[in-house]
């Protein structure tokens, strides 16, 4: 007696077609789980079939983790003049002069650098002789980083270098490291701490631009062996910090081109380190 399945198709013909359907539901179903094993493991996957039926499949994981933290990011966003404050922010200082050329009354803004702990601090000629000779009344007061002033008085000039190097009746001062000028790369970065037009101890920052320039100054006098930086520099910044990533003393902002008269985008000259240390001793001696 026949047995029927509904629909019309017998149980035996059912089993036949049963065994050839399982072979291909087994091959959807094992590379359909290599799938999701790969995705779960974020690797790749590759699935072969033989002819026999089976299913071999073979998987590879490569897996690369990189973490940045918060630190690490910060310190990298930091930029060059950010990180050498610290170390040498107090070391500038402003340098207001006043006093009498002639018959006129002058006064004039500058800066200043801390070159020693004892109150020595080594400036440009001209901010404390305000470019000619002060022949009366002379007053120099140099305010500090943290506010405070203290009077101070000319110890020795350099007319020839535009250095002077002044004191102040003050100790614990932090005096600044001197670089190498030999150091000095093309290129690496320049941090200047000054007063422009009065604005006390701001901060630019640009790149050494130049080395060994000479300059005309006037009629009688060319400076040579300057430093060249595009950082920006203005009035007041003279006789201020020029400073490395490393926060060392590279250089003593002397003058810049002014653009309005020259055409000229930050093209600035600095007195290397080199000068002013050898100024700064035969001027203290020490």
């Amino acid at each position: 007696m026949s047995a029927y399945f509904r629909g019309g198709t017998t149980i035996a013909s059912l089993r036949r077609r049963q065994r050839w359907l399982v072979l291909p539901l087994l091959v959807v179903l094992v590379t359909a789980l290599s799938v999701v094993l790969v995705s779960c493991s974020g690797g790749t996957s590759t699935t072969s079939s033989s002819s026999n039926g089976t299913v071999s499949t073979s998987s590879s994981t490569l897996s690369t983790t990189t973490t940045t933290s918060e630190a690490d990011l910060g310190q990298d966003l930091a930029s060059p003049a950010e990180n050498v404050l610290d170390a040498v922010y107090t070391s500038v200082v402003n340098v207001a002069v006043s006093g009498t050329v002639g018959r006129r009354t002058e006064s004039g803004i500058g800066s200043g650098i801390v070159y020693s702990a004892d109150g020595y601090i080594m400036t440009n000629d001209h901010v404390v002789t305000l470019g000619g000779a002060l022949t009366s009344g002379q007053t120099i007061v140099v305010t500090f980083s943290d506010g405070t002033t203290a009077t101070a008085t000319i110890v020795a000039e350099d007319a020839t270098r535009d250095l002077a190097a002044i004191k102040v009746a003050k100790t614990g001062l932090n005096a600044v490291t001197f670089g190498k000028s030999s150091d000095v790369k093309l290129g690496e970065w320049a941090t200047v701490i000054g007063s422009p037009e009065d604005y006390r101890n701001s901060v630019t920052l640009g790149i050494v631009s130049g080395l060994d320039r000479s300059l005309q100054i006037s009629t009688a006098q060319t400076m040579t062996g300057l430093m060249q930086i595009d950082t920006p520099i203005s009035p007041g910044n003279s006789g201020g910090g020029c400073f490395d990533a490393q926060g060392h003393f590279i250089g003593m902002p002397e003058l810049y081109l002014p653009p309005g008269s020259t055409g000229a985008e930050n093209i600035g000259f600095a007195i290397p380190a080199d000068t002013v240390a050898s100024a700064a001793k035969a001027l203290t001696g020490k």
